[in-house]
């Protein structure tokens, strides 16, 4: 590219730019911290390791803490803890044994074996067959545990030794040794090649794992304190490369074939420790300096990144988790980096803090050079095939020099990508190859100079731009020729402060966003179509529009400033809102953008959010994914030929490819960690780790008032910001948001059986890779099992038994008594009274006419009393005691008092149902004493010849009528009790008793009965 000259001085500050951006866009800065304010027992971390679960293992100086990603759980000496250790001193390494679910550590030169499922604590010593204290600890790569022991504090320095001893059948076999110098500096790790290599005051030691001496190599000597050392701290990458770290600083490549060795970093810095991720960097770290080195061998320094989070004096290990996140563990807490590749390329970043390069349009010529222009200095910047990046001087076909300024926000190219077109004081176009430009000064009054100017290049290859609705001019750059779109301007309501425009499916319809009106869709023949704003219906979320980008079916995306996203669909009868509450980086949207899938690429001013529109779900973006800056720009989004997508924001643009963004995303899993809750009937809290148990159900005590499931995701860069949604099956019909809460309580939760189901995403959106079950069974109260009601029934039933076999026993012995009474009285009393009668009629015969009198008196009585007698005989005799014996005993009485006076009668009882019925001895007998009463009044009361006596069935129960043919009869004034006896009787039967009389005498005794007896004759 011929550029012009440009002023030394703007020459040398953009090269130093460019300098600084091609290596400050390498360095993710991903970087967080975890220490004491955020829970951490103490800050100097000696030890790192994580289990199976992924739970993270830290020790200090002060003890061991077990963290989870939300809390912490500490180990430490103190008796009162449940969680003891003996020694707490912890100095070298943990490692853990995944398979036995054991963490291997030193505490004050002493090894111990953590049973995590129990929390058993052993101590490996002489018992056991280690030789002195335990300076160093390995895993090798088939699991074998390997420790450097000494034995120097025993024998008092005489004749010292320092071992390599291996773990096998509970204890360690000695697999060599060597004489113990007047320093116990040690080292052990094992090579690509299963080699273990032993660093010693006297030099590096080979074995294999038998035991047996491969080699020795002095990697370099040094005076320590008056004595010479030969100890050198080794580091061996995945392709067997040795490095070492001489003393005197830097970093050493030892070659064993030739033994010779090449210094690939040469630094004052001497370190300590190296470990390597799954790209393949190289991590070293010094006292207080981090370095990477790329496959490629380039070294980037960590070390002020480091230092601006959080000020510590020592680097005490490295460590790599599952996720691949690199842990830094320093006298002052511990750092978590991202080892994972960039996400986000940066391009034109400057290293300046807070707002550097502020970009806006981007766009891309024929040969791929990517333009954009830098906002706050005025100028194009490009980035061309090969990644150098410059600036384009733009300047006059006279030289002079042309400065664009904030208006120019749109950049357009041609057909063939050799110019460019934008809008900023007036027209400009620009020759992407020399900077060549030319202006079109006659389209200044249509432009506006303080604030940006839309501008659009249409499907036929004319330019449309301009900031007010009568402004708007149509621009053929081939032939140069313009025109207005609205012709005639008192047609249509004048509208200003366009923001954006995007063209329609149909080739003469153009969506117009604005600053203060909202949305309109305008016909470039004149007319304006619809509008769209907060007032109308439907109604979009604010008037002010920012962005626009069509849908695959004719609707249209809208990014608005401070209403979040909208979609306005195709027939433009609704409208979808989509804001933070639903998951979008920020309700201010500056950018949208399809991908290949058709899913949209948003960006924002905090942020980049990916939203799946199948699912409705956002996934979001911040400067720890690998982006310059969180904020970003109107009108600076762009797709270039290469499927790279870019959104300028306020420090540079950043680059990706969707494809590879996601592809490159680890997923985690969710893992159950404990349950507690408050017991009512014990009156105490529970608190259970279920972090290591293989049955991961939950039984619930029904006297639990209320219990609390936590769970996390052993994701622990940015793991505050991840979410989680929970739905209880069987008593949940829906998915609920839980936001960044690990945990969720249930309160007095009905018995049954549920299973808690979690999913989650991490802080970028990645969702969790399996969705976590938890089956709950919640236990019935005693009293609501289904046996304790069976043993309640069989109770119940059981007392309503023995209440019938004694109420049963008490009316078998009173019908028996009944029997016996009425036998008693007819056979006895019967017979006595029957007696007295026949010797009353005897004494009759000889007896003086003023005797008989009496005697006959005395007879009638008799008689009488008889006939009563036979009457309560018959009413308590319990073997008459069907409805059929009422019947009878009537037809009896009828007969009796009825048939001497001449008096016929019918007894109608065809319509009884039930003759066999029983009846009770009291119903029975105030019936028959009812029928009785009855039957007497018609011989003392009437002169009948006739009566008829009736029982039928009816609905309501038994109809009784007693009825005579009598007229009239003088009857003399009586004091009896006969009538209101029978209307009590009827009143025990509930029964209704009903008077007729044929005449108005007041004698007259014609009686009707109607008996409503229900339950007695139907």
């Amino acid at each position: 590219m011929n550029l012009f000259k440009l002023p030394c001085a703007f020459v040398l500050q953009i090269s130093l730019l460019f300098a600084f951006c091609s290596v400050y866009s390498q360095n993710p800065s991903q970087v967080d911290v975890l220490t004491t304010e955020e829970g951490l027992m103490f800050r100097d971390v000696q030890a790192i390791a994580q289990d199976r679960s992924g739970h993270m293992w830290f020790g200090t100086s002060q003890g061991l803490n077990r963290y989870d990603g939300y809390h912490f759980l500490t180990y430490n000496s103190d008796k009162k803890n449940p969680n003891f250790i003996e020694e707490e001193g912890f100095t070298a390494e943990m490692i853990m044994n995944e398979a036995k679910d054991a963490l291997w550590f030193m505490a004050n030169d002493r090894l111990f074996n953590l049973n995590l499922s129990t929390d058993k604590v052993k101590e490996y010593n002489e018992a056991h067959h280690i030789k002195g204290k335990v300076l160093r600890l390995l895993k090798t790569a088939d699991h074998s545990i390997w420790v450097i022991t000494d034995d120097y504090w025993e024998n008092q320095g005489q004749d010292s030794k320092q071992y390599l001893q291996k773990f096998e059948d509970g204890n360690f076999r000695i697999m060599a040794s060597i004489p113990r110098t007047n320093r116990g500096f040690s080292g052990l790790l094992q090579d690509a090649e299963g080699f273990l290599w032993w660093s010693t005051p006297n030099g590096t030691l080979k074995y294999n794992t038998d035991g047996e001496l491969m080699a020795s190599h002095d990697l370099g000597s040094y005076e320590w304190f008056g004595s010479e050392m030969h100890y050198v701290i080794s580091f061996f990458d995945h392709n067997n490369t040795h490095y070492y770290f001489p003393h005197t600083g830097g970093v050493k490549v030892f070659d064993e074939k030739t033994q010779r060795s090449k210094l690939i970093f040469d630094v004052e810095d001497e370190f300590g420790y190296a470990i390597e991720d799954n790209q393949h960097h190289i991590w070293f770290g010094g006292l207080q300096k981090l370095y990477r080195m790329s496959p490629k061998g380039e070294f980037i320094d960590y070390s002020e990144i480091l230092k601006s989070r959080f000020d510590f004096t020592k680097i005490n290990r490295l460590f790599i988790d599952a996720s691949n996140l690199l842990w830094v563990a320093t006298d002052n807490g511990l750092f978590k980096i991202r080892t994972d590749k960039q996400l986000f390329k940066n391009v034109f970043k400057s290293n300046k803090n807070g707002w550097g390069n502020a970009m806006r349009a981007v766009f891309e010529a024929n040969d791929g050079t990517i333009f954009a222009h830098c906002e706050n200095e005025g100028v194009l910047l490009f980035q061309d095939f090969d990644g150098k990046m410059d600036t384009l001087k733009l300047h006059t076909e006279s030289e002079n020099k042309i400065e664009l300024q904030y208006a120019a926000s749109f950049f357009v190219t041609n057909k063939a990508k050799t110019t460019a077109f934008t809008v900023g004081k007036t027209v400009y176009k620009i020759d992407l190859k020399t900077g060549e430009t030319k202006s079109y000064d006659q389209f200044i009054p249509n432009l506006k100079v303080y604030g940006p100017n839309p501008l659009i290049k249409l499907r036929d290859g004319r330019l449309l731009f301009g900031y007010t609705l009568s402004r708007l001019v149509l621009f053929n750059p081939e032939t140069e020729e313009s025109e207005f779109v609205f012709k005639d301007t008192s047609d249509f309501t004048e509208v200003s402060d366009l923001s954006y425009f995007y063209q329609n499916r149909e080739d003469d319809m153009v969506w117009v966003g604005t600053q203060n009106d909202g949305l309109l869709k305008i016909d470039l023949n004149g007319t304006v179509v619809e509008r769209f704003s907060i007032n109308t219906t439907p109604n979009i979320s604010k008037n002010r529009i920012l962005v626009l980008e069509g849908g695959t079916t004719g609707s249209l995306w809208i990014g608005t400033y401070g209403g979040g996203l909208n979609y306005l669909s195709a027939d433009g009868k609704t409208i979808k809102k989509y804001t933070k509450a639903d998951g979008l980086a920020d309700n201010n949207v500056v950018g949208i953008m399809h991908d290949e899938q058709r899913n949209l690429w948003i960006s924002t001013y905090n942020g980049i959010s990916y939203f799946d529109k199948e699912n409705a779900q956002f996934q979001n973006f911040y400067v720890e994914d690998g982006l310059s800056h969180n904020e970003f720009n109107y009108s600076s989004a762009f797709k270039d030929s290469k499927n790279n997508y870019y959104f300028g924001g306020m420090n540079g643009l950043n680059s990706f490819k969707p494809e590879e963004i996601f592809k490159s995303a680890e997923r985690f899993h969710i893992h159950f960690t404990g349950i507690s809750g408050y017991n009512s009937k014990l009156k105490s809290r529970f608190n259970n780790d279920c972090s290591y148990l293989k049955n991961k159900a939950v039984e619930i005590s029904p006297y639990d008032q209320y219990f609390q499931i936590d769970w996390t995701m052993p994701n622990y860069f940015n793991n505050q910001k991840n979410t989680y949604s929970t739905k209880l099956e069987g008593f949940e019909g829906q998915w609920f948001y839980q936001g960044n809460a690990s945990s969720i309580r249930y309160n007095q939760l009905p018995a049954g059986d549920y299973v808690l189901k979690i999913k989650g995403t991490d802080s970028r959106g990645n969702k969790a890779a399996s969705i976590l079950s938890i089956p709950i069974t919640v236990k019935q109260i005693f009293y609501k099992k289904w046996w304790f009601i069976l043993l309640v029934l069989l109770f119940v039933i059981a007392i309503m038994y023995s209440i019938f076999r004694y109420r049963f026993k008490q009316a078998l012995a009173m019908e028996r008594l009944r029997t016996k009474i009425s036998s008693d009285l007819h056979d006895d009393v019967g017979s006595l009274l029957s007696g007295l009668a026949m010797q009353t009629e005897l004494m009759e015969i000889n007896a003086s006419e003023a005797d008989k009198l009496k005697l006959q008196k005395i007879a009638g009585i008799s008689r009488n009393a008889i006939s009563q007698m036979r009457d309560l005989v018959w009413s308590i005799d319990s073997r008459r005691e069907t409805v059929h014996d009422l019947i009878e005993r009537m037809h009896e009485l009828a007969e009796e008092l009825l048939l001497p006076k001449e008096i016929a009668f019918q007894i109608d009882s065809s319509s009884i149902r039930n003759p066999s019925r029983r009846l009770t001895a009291q119903t029975k007998q105030d019936i028959f004493l009812i029928y009785k009463e009855s039957i007497t009044n018609i011989l003392r009361h009437s002169d009948a010849s006739n009566v008829k006596i009736s029982l039928i069935n009816t609905s309501k129960g038994c109809e009784f009528t007693i009825q005579d043919n009598g007229s009239k009869k003088e009857c003399y004034k009586s004091t009896g009790l006969g009538l209101s006896n029978m209307a009590m009787r009827a009143e025990k039967l509930k029964a209704e008793l009903v008077f007729k009389k044929k005449t108005d005498l007041a004698f007259i005794c014609i009686c009707h009965l109607i008996c409503n007896l229900k339950t007695i004759l139907k």
